[in-house]
């Protein structure tokens, strides 16, 4: 959709940086006064909210509340964190995968090892069959016998696996698996339990991925017919055995859960390890990880993706690209996919400042929010690029400029078509209403913490770029119902005596 030239102005006035602070906005319009006692119920005693809808089509804004305060954003980051990514990286960047030998090989053996290095793939090893090809390109190169270890480098974005302001309670969830520059299966793993012939018997118990990562003692036994499954599952210190106990019900048959590996280079190169057993390669030493860069080893990695002539490094044996960077931010924002958000934000920070860490990842994301998009620096914290630090912050105000900035940047239909659509991938929110198939928007939940940005095409025909937060809410899910039906409102909405609000 082309702007209008008054697009373009509002892009401006919204993206000031000298627009004033103020404790709280007092919005005016009828669109503001049907919204605004929305905030103001008494559940939301200890509740704050924050909005600002700009019509992107006029160049005025139709709803501000609370729009320069600092907000918990929780995985509306991941806004910021795409669109840099396609500022910095382009759509077109792909992760790179690198399988080699350091040594030489005589008649069916290598002398040295084998190394798996990583760039951050957050795709890569998501089921086995997909690592197929590294293990056949060892036969193909006549190994046999490799005298040296199974090496998985993480190097190229250093050894951070949890992000600044991350709570430790949540390190051990699926959704905080650890960031690695190497891993696999998304850095996680799938336990089954399964009900055993008859009542007393042993569960079975299956891994996805099968791997020799975990020892899984296995204490479950199956209950009587009217019991009720109960399992606990205890990780030991170094995370590398998983305790099972209980009872699963006959009824239920099958229980599942996820565990997180906390050492995901170690852990794919495993994985591959596995699959050259399979195929009849010995690897006679250990399986370890680096992540202190080879000298060197980094800068020839780039030096090849720059020019994609001949092999990343001397005894390379296969490579694998990444689905684009488009195709993953996709992901990232209609899935909320927090490893793949964060893999995209060290890769820029590694870009952009040399390094692959989570402070350069900032640095160069705060850089694009305040040169690029205008957002004034006081309005935002960016620590990490999934949101799930509680150090994150951002101002209603912030959303909405680079929203707008989205709309008229080289990569913004891109950007705007990976925000899922009520109807379309936007968790079946507000579906069947006025909303369905004129709404994209990006969700962010944390347990004191629920966000909604995007665009809205209303009745009237405008573009309207919105964000409404709320922190510290009694209820996730009355939060939500609240954000859905101001969404219903702005689809809804109409200049023509304003009855759309009605």
């Amino acid at each position: 959709m082309q702007l209008r030239l008054c697009a373009y102005l509002v892009a401006i006035a919204v993206a000031s940086p000298t627009a004033p602070l103020r404790a709280q906005d007092q919005p005016t319009g009828v669109l503001a006064h049907a919204i605004r006692p929305l905030f103001r119920a008494h559940t939301w005693r200890y509740a704050t909210w924050g909005a600002l809808v700009v019509s992107l089509t006029r160049g005025d804004t139709l709803l501000s509340y609370h729009a320069d305060r600092r907000f918990l954003p929780a995985s509306n980051a991941k806004l910021f964190t795409t669109a840099a990514a396609l500022h910095y990286l382009g759509p077109d960047f792909r992760f790179v995968t690198v399988l080699f030998a350091d040594g030489p090989v005589r008649d069916d053996t290598l002398f040295g090892n084998l190394v798996l290095y990583g760039t951050g793939d957050p795709t890569f090893g998501l089921d086995t069959a997909s690592l197929a090809p590294f293990a056949d390109s060892v036969l193909r190169a006549g190994v046999r016998c490799v005298r040296g270890d199974m090496v998985g480098d993480a190097s190229f974005l250093g050894g951070e696996l949890s992000g600044p302001g991350w709570s430790p309670d949540n390190l051990d969830e699926p959704f905080a698996a650890p960031p690695s520059a190497l891993g696999a299966a998304a850095n996680r793993i799938r336990i089954t339990v399964e009900a055993g012939p008859r009542a007393g018997a042993p569960a079975r118990i299956t891994l996805d991925p099968p791997n020799d990562y975990f020892a899984v003692r296995n204490m479950v036994v199956t209950g009587r017919p009217r019991s009720r499954t109960r399992i606990g599952v205890e990780r030991t210190v170094d995370h590398g055995a998983v305790a099972l106990s209980g009872t699963i019900s006959p009824r239920r048959r099958r229980w599942s859960t996820e565990v997180v590996v906390r050492q995901p280079a170690v852990f794919a190169a495993g994985l591959l390890r596995r699959l050259l057993a399979a195929r009849g390669v010995t690897i006679l030493g250990t399986t370890r990880s680096v992540t202190e860069d080879v000298p060197g080893r980094a800068r020839a990695l780039l030096a090849w993706v720059h020019g994609r002539n001949g092999a990343p490094f001397d005894g390379t044996l296969a490579v694998r690209d990444s689905p684009s960077l488009a195709e993953l931010i996709a992901t990232i924002n209609h899935r909320s996919d927090n490893l793949s958000a964060e893999l995209v934000f060290r890769a820029i920070g590694r870009a952009v400042g040399g390094a692959g860490t989570f402070a350069s990842g900032a640095s160069a994301v705060a850089r694009f929010l305040s040169v690029e998009v205008g957002v004034a620096s006081e309005s935002v914290q960016v620590t990490d690029g999934s949101g799930l630090s509680l150090l994150d912050a951002a101002t209603p105000r912030s959303l909405v400029q680079l929203l707008a900035y989205e709309r008229r940047a080289p990569e913004g239909e891109v950007f705007f078509q990976s925000l899922p659509a009520v109807g379309e991938g936007l968790r079946r929110r507000m579906e069947g209403t006025a909303a369905e198939g004129r709404l994209r928007a990006k969700t962010g939940t944390l347990s004191d913490a629920s966000a909604l940005a995007g665009y809205v095409t209303a009745r009237g025909g405008e573009e309207l770029a919105f964000s409404i937060i709320v922190n510290d809410p009694p209820r996730i899910n009355r939060a939500r119902a609240v954000q859905d039906r101001i969404g219903v409102t702005l689809a809804k909405f109409t200049r023509e005596g304003d009855a759309g609000t009605r």
